[in-house]
């Protein structure tokens, strides 16, 4: 469904952030990318959401060139980054005014949640009409993942989204997420510096190397879904991100593909 093929980048002030990224992920499937700071995780999302040109490579969505951004991919920063003169509902309603007819065509396509549904589903019903100064950090985060899916994208991608936030929040919101999306059925790409909530979010961890950042290679999560935080306590669970860890103490290979077909 989403392929990112051969995709190197190099910034204006020389910095080469990433070398021959390739990435593909199947319909349905949540992929995890883990790696040291600085290893271009971030730059690879902006590029596959359109925002940034790559110097090198290519990225497919359902066999469309993605050079710009579109309303068929979702995106949910570190920050949440809400309009503080705006409710919940007017924040979450926020893409579908952006967007005009194009985002709003898209969505009705794909049979978009109305918005006190979306709402609901994110845990904030009975907050519709509050401010972001009377949330909490996991609340407006919250408003930023349903302004994310509310056209609807087929891929959402996460960067660092729970990164800012304390670590019970932050246990619980993955868990939200993780039941949202395998109930939206979105696809999703996420980057963290957390190998364990990788690990409990994902059915595919690819590991990346340090700058310039390339595929070391990837660890498929078999755990069952739906998934809670008592299977941390699993041998299983320790296993996998065990086997994480084994992939980021290792060197960079020459080549850098994470089970890339031939388009």
């Amino acid at each position: 469904m989403l392929i990112a093929e051969s995709i190197s980048h190099t910034y204006p002030n020389g910095v080469e952030a990433l070398r021959e990224f390739s990435l593909c992920v199947t319909r349905g499937q949540f992929v995890a990318i883990v790696g040291p700071s600085g290893c271009g995780k971030s730059t690879l999302l902006r590029i596959i959401a359109g925002l940034i040109q790559p110097s090198a490579g290519e990225v497919w969505l359902d066999g469309e060139h993605i050079t710009q951004p579109s309303s068929r991919i979702g995106m949910m920063f570190q920050d949440a980054a809400l309009l503080p003169w705006r409710t919940v509902e007017q924040n979450i309603r926020l893409p579908l005014e952006l967007g005009g007819r194009a985002a709003r065509s898209v969505s009705s396509t794909m049979g978009h949640l109305p918005i006190p549904d979306l709402i609901h589903l994110v845990g904030l019903a009975g907050f519709e009409h509050a401010y972001p100064r009377e949330l909490s950090g996991g609340m407006a985060q919250r408003v930023a993942l349903a302004r994310a899916l509310i056209t609807h994208p087929p891929v959402l991608l996460l960067d660092e989204p729970f990164g800012a936030l304390d670590a019970m929040t932050r246990e619980n919101l993955t868990a939200s997420v993780e039941g949202i999306l395998r109930e939206t059925g979105t696809t999703a790409v996420m980057v963290t510096h957390s190998i364990a909530e990788a690990v409990f979010l994902a059915d595919q961890v690819v590991v990346c190397s340090p700058r310039p950042g390339s595929v070391v290679g990837s660890v498929q999560v078999g755990l069952p879904r739906p998934r809670a935080w008592a299977m941390e306590s699993w041998p299983e669970f320790g296993s996998l991100v065990g086997r994480v860890r084994e992939l980021l103490a290792q060197p960079a290979p020459t080549t850098s593909r994470a089970e890339l077909p031939t388009r």
